[in-house]
C-alpha cells in the first residue's frame, strides 16, 4: 500500500510540474515569436545581405556574395570612419554624463530634500515624453529666434551661438538634451538603490571620522555598484541607439557635425539604396557593442560588490 501510495504522490507531482512548465511555456511564446520574427530574423537577413551587393531597388537575381568587400570598403570610406568617430564621441559624452548626473540628483533626493514627489516626478517625466516633441520644443528654445538667443542679445552678447547649428556646438548641445530626456531612469534606479545601503555602515564610518567624501566613496559607492554595472551597459547601448533624438534634432546636421553611425547606415540603406553596404555598418556596430559589454562582463568582477 506504501508503494502504490508513493507512486500515486510521485505522479501527481509529477503531472502538477509539466501542467506549470506549460502553463509557463505558453506564457513565454507569444514574447519568443515576436522576438524571432522582429528582431531574430531581421539580424539573420542583415547578416546575409552584409556579404553581398543587394541594393534597396535591385532584383533578387542580381544579388552576388562578394565576401568582406562590404567591410573593406568601410574602413577604406572617410565618410564612414567619421561618423564612427563622432558615435563614439557621443558615447564619451553620454555615458559619464548621466551616470554621475544620476547619481548626484539621486543622492540628494535620497538624502531628503522638500517636494521629493514632485522632484522625482519632474525628472522622471522627461523620460517617457515623445522624443520628437521634445525636439521641436528644444528647437524653438535654441533656434534663432527662439528665447535663449533673444536672452543672450538682451545681456549684451553681439553674436550669440546657436547650440543646434554650429558646427562645434550641435553635436555636444544633442547630448545634453539626450542626458535630460534620458536622466530619469538613471536616477530612479540609483535611487532605489541608495534607498538599500546600510545606515549602520553609514552610522559607524560616521564615528569613526569618516567625511562625507569616505563615505560616498567606501561605503556608497561600492554598496550601488550592481545598479552601476546595469546602468552602465544599458547607458552605452542606449548611446549608440541615438537615431530618433539625433534625426528629430538636427537630422545629422549642420552639415556632417551630428552624423553618426545609426544616422549614416539609415541614409546608406534608404537614401542611397545600399542595402548590403549599410547592413555590413549595422554588423560593425554589433561587433562594437558587443565587445564592449564582454569586456565590462569581465571587468565587473574586480569591482561589482554583490
Amino acid at each position: 500500500m506504501k508503494n502504490n501510495t508513493g507512486k500515486k504522490m510521485r505522479v501527481s507531482v509529477s503531472t502538477a510540474q509539466k501542467k506549470e512548465n506549460f502553463t509557463g511555456y505558453a506564457f513565454v511564446l507569444p514574447y519568443l515569436l515576436g522576438f524571432l520574427i522582429f528582431q531574430g530574423l531581421p539580424f539573420f537577413i542583415a547578416m546575409v545581405l552584409g556579404f553581398t551587393n543587394a541594393r534597396y531597388i535591385s532584383k533578387l537575381e542580381e544579388v552576388e556574395f562578394i565576401g568582406l568587400s562590404n567591410f573593406i570598403r568601410m574602413f577604406q570610406d572617410t565618410d564612414t570612419m567619421k561618423a564612427l568617430g563622432r558615435t563614439g564621441m557621443y558615447t564619451l559624452m553620454y555615458v559619464p554624463l548621466i551616470m554621475v548626473c544620476g547619481f548626484f540628483i539621486a543622492y540628494m533626493v535620497n538624502k531628503g530634500i522638500h517636494l521629493t514627489k514632485m522632484v522625482r516626478s519632474m525628472f522622471f517625466l522627461p523620460y517617457v515624453s515623445n522624443m520628437v516633441a521634445v525636439a521641436v520644443v528644444f528647437k524653438l528654445l535654441l533656434g534663432p529666434g527662439g528665447p535663449v538667443v533673444n536672452l543672450l542679445l538682451k545681456m549684451g552678447m553681439e553674436e550669440p551661438p546657436y547650440l543646434l547649428y554650429g558646427l562645434n556646438t550641435a553635436l555636444p548641445t544633442v547630448v545634453c538634451i539626450a542626458v535630460w530626456k534620458g536622466i530619469g531612469l538613471n536616477f530612479i534606479t540609483y535611487l532605489a538603490a541608495l534607498q538599500n545601503v546600510s545606515s549602520d555602515l553609514l552610522e559607524a564610518a560616521q564615528i569613526d571620522g569618516a567625511t562625507k567624501w569616505e563615505r560616498i566613496r567606501h561605503i556608497i559607492i561600492p554598496s550601488v555598484s550592481p545598479t552601476t554595472f546595469f546602468l552602465l551597459i544599458s547607458s552605452i547601448i542606449t548611446s549608440l541607439q541615438n537615431f530618433t533624438t539625433i534625426q528629430a534634432l538636427t537630422g545629422g546636421g549642420p552639415g556632417q557635425a551630428t552624423t553618426v553611425m545609426s544616422i549614416n547606415i539609415i541614409r546608406t540603406a534608404f537614401s542611397n539604396y545600399q542595402t548590403g553596404y549599410a547592413s555590413a555598418q549595422a554588423l560593425v556596430m554589433f561587433l562594437i557593442v558587443l565587445v564592449i559589454t564582454l569586456i565590462q562582463w569581465r571587468g565587473q568582477k574586480k569591482w561589482v560588490n554583490y
